[in-house]
């Protein structure tokens, strides 16, 4: 068994929601395309810059396969009532070679945001984050992706923030 760094567990959203935070898993690929097909286009394009009806199986594999260390991602789950399991959110890093810098990025279905999903979950990453060595994180968003924007103002996570190519580029240093 790998160690990821990670506790699973179960969490309560805002509107008293209860959905379990866990880390990604290989056998998690076919979930990964449940999640983005319930996406609005306007939530897949903020999340991956283009317009894409249906993930390739290679992202999908890409996406659900990390180390643990250097490539993390944690998912939030529920259960359909007929008890099967499905993604509603993901976060992830990525981390840049040789350095204590990681990419960050965060997908969550429309049917949970607004919930504090988002912000639970780029909290659980960074603590993550923290305990694998790195020590700040740095994401791309598009102008025009507002909620996104304000998320990470209402974290206090916007240090710096350039638009550079038609996109922000931000960095910060990941909390303790």
């Amino acid at each position: 068994m790998v160690s990821t760094g990670f506790e699973t567990r179960t969490v309560e959203l805002r509107d008293g929601t209860k959905v379990h935070l866990r880390p990604i898993v290989p056998e998690d690929e076919p979930l990964l395309h449940e999640a983005v097909a319930s996406m609005s286009e306007r939530t897949v394009y903020f999340r991956f810059f283009s317009p894409i009806k249906r993930m390739s199986d290679a992202l999908a594999h890409r996406l659900a396969v990390v180390d643990y260390h250097d490539r993390f991602a944690l998912v939030a789950t529920t259960h359909r009532p007929n008890g099967r399991e499905r993604i509603v959110g993901v976060a992830r890093y990525d981390r840049a070679r040789d350095t204590d810098v990681a990419e960050v990025a965060l997908a969550v279905i429309d049917e949970f945001q607004r919930r504090g999903l988002g912000s639970m979950l780029l909290g659980e990453l960074a603590r993550v984050a923290k305990k694998h060595g790195i020590q700040s994180f740095q994401l791309i968003v598009l102008p025009e992706n507002r909620e996104m924007l304000g998320l990470l103002r209402k974290m206090g996570w916007i240090h710096q923030a350039r638009l550079s190519g038609g996109v922000y580029e931000i960095s910060f240093d990941v909390p303790s």
